[in-house]
């Protein structure tokens, strides 16, 4: 087995790992970023609208703490969101600094993609950073396994195509690896994103929060033979929306707040969910009357009219919508240095929970790559330099407890399986749940794991796929126990037999793999928070 080391190691590529490299590579730190395939490229950055929030030159940084809060619905770590508040601008104008193409507008930072690639503009600017940093990456690399241990990190990985292993030491690790939204059937991420990063640091050691919390776009293209294409909030609110009989879809559900789409993103996903795929009726969208104004609202929106309104037909006659699973707001315990309970580990952006609380406000997702993707990277560099010295004087390392993958049938079963996961998780684990819908999928979820690790090696998939199913299967198990313990409804999390907000319930589901193996939760009120 090849092995390598090095003092500071990313996994993952998107806007929160590279940041992280970035500032991590300070005079003689050797830095290392793994990543499934190109560097940026099959990210939710790459993919995203490219849209970064922020406070607008005159205006105090509390409004943007204020609308982060509120999103949030009570939950959220404040000190997270006032750091988070206070040094977004500086991120932002860093960018532009740096030489990114896009424009600032209303304190908010608009990537000149296109679509749909928005974020292009984002990677390409920090990897040219990273260039310059003299960053090692290491491309087509799935982490399968990572161990912690007297604060020395050791990292199982496998070639993505050929399933050779490689080990890599590390003096400080940072996970990066994005959320878990293509976890349901209908979403708007890279397929690959299934929850790589949770599995990881539960086998280290961790703990994640707020892991029923999943937020669902409400306005995705859903005609047939077209991709699920997100519909720009501002585009839509000109618009109208209604059902097939001619209903007004915010009038009937009493949705007051504009843009609906960016403002209660919940409520009308519930909305159109219930529409769609519990009355089966088409929900459509008219936005074919437009002015080239409305159009020309935002840089977002304006980037939309020729692939949107031209190629997919929007301009000039209605089409269906239908909500996507987009951000999950849940995920990594971390401090306001992106350090884990884990010395050594540290994690930044979608992978982690605690900042944006039951919901996360439009334009936050790329603004917390850039703030705690710099804050991890700087920490995680002085972390490896103080401690360099004395782990490196022939410590006993971890290597020998990482697990590979184990083969789970053939490839086409495991590629079956992420399927039935994910119908399992858009019918009972998503936007409308229940006790009964919520128990029937966690034994479908937890028969799909079980049944895999039985499988004896049939025509092996790719370790890239055994890993997938593996992490899949787990983060799911952990919305889906998530979302039955909260009796209660708070913005992303709805429960039709607890329909109201519970003051008791205002805090944070906590979870820990326990020695033997097994879920350990406990709740936090949001007065007790670490």
């Amino acid at each position: 087995m090849e092995r390598i080391s090095c003092d500071v190691l990313i996994i993952g590529s998107g806007a929160a790992g590279l940041r992280a490299a970035i500032a991590a590579a300070q005079p003689g730190m050797d830095v290392c970023v793994m990543t499934k395939g190109s560097p940026g490229k099959g990210t939710c950055t790459y993919f995203s609208g490219g849209v970064m929030a922020g406070s607008p030159p005159d205006s105090p940084v509390d409004r943007h703490l204020d609308q982060t809060l509120q999103a949030g619905r009570g939950i959220n770590r404040q000190d997270l969101a006032r750091i988070f508040s206070e040094e977004a601008p500086h991120r932002l104008k860093e960018m532009l600094d740096w030489g990114m193409e896009g424009q600032l507008r209303g304190g908010y930072l608009y990537a000149a993609g296109r679509p749909p690639i928005w974020g292009k503009a984002i990677i390409q600017c920090l990897l040219e950073q990273t260039r310059k940093a003299g960053i090692r990456f290491l491309d087509g690399m799935v982490a399968a396994d990572l161990v912690v241990e007297g604060g020395i990190a050791a990292v199982l990985a496998v070639s993505a195509e050929s399933g050779m292993p490689l080990t890599v030491r590390a003096n400080a690790v940072i996970l990066a690896t994005g959320g878990a939204a293509a976890l349901f059937q209908r979403h708007d991420n890279p397929r690959r994103i299934v929850g790589d990063g949770y599995r990881l640091a539960l086998s280290a050691g961790a703990a994640l929060q707020d892991m029923e919390f999943v937020q669902f776009y409400p306005l995705g293209l859903a005609e047939p033979g077209y991709p699920p294409f997100l519909i720009p909030p501002g585009v839509a609110d000109a618009g109208r929306l209604y059902t097939g009989d001619g209903e007004d879809i915010l009038e009937k559900y009493a949705i007051t707040e504009r843009p609906a789409a960016e403002r209660a993103r919940d409520a009308l996903s519930r909305a159109l969910f219930m529409e769609r795929f519990r009355h089966g009726r088409d929900v459509w969208l008219d936005v074919s009357g437009l002015p080239e104004s409305a159009w020309e609202n935002d840089p977002f929106s304006a980037s939309t009219r020729q692939i949107f309104g031209e190629k997919y037909g929007a301009a000039h006659r209605p089409v269906r919508v239908a909500p996507l699973a987009h951000h999950v707001m849940g995920g990594i315990c971390i401090d306001s240095d992106g350090a884990t309970a884990v010395p050594g580990l540290y994690a930044a952006g979608e992978v982690t929970g605690g900042l944006h609380g039951a919901n996360r406000m439009g334009g936050n997702a790329l603004t917390d790559t850039l703030v705690f993707g710099a804050r991890a990277g700087k920490a995680a560099a002085a972390y490896a330099r103080r401690n360099f010295p004395e782990r490196s004087a022939g410590r006993i390392t971890p290597e020998t407890r990482l697990q590979p993958p184990t083969p789970t049938g053939d490839k086409n079963e495991t590629e079956n399986r992420l399927a039935d996961i994910r119908r399992i998780m858009w019918e009972d684990g998503g936007l409308v749940r229940n006790r009964d819908g919520l128990h029937r999928a966690i034994r479908r979820i937890d028969e799909i794991k079980n049944n895999a690790e039985a499988d004896s090696p049939g025509d092996r998939p790719r370790p890239q796929g055994v890993v997938e199913l593996q992490s899949a299967a787990l983060t799911a198990h952990l919305i889906l126990e998530a979302a039955l313990k909260r009796e209660e409804s708070r913005r992303a999390h709805f429960r039709e037999d607890f329909p109201d907000l519970d003051d008791k319930w205002q805090g944070n589901l906590q979870v820990r793999l326990h020695e033997n193996g097994k879920p350990q939760w406990r709740f936090r009120p949001v007065d007790n928070v670490e």
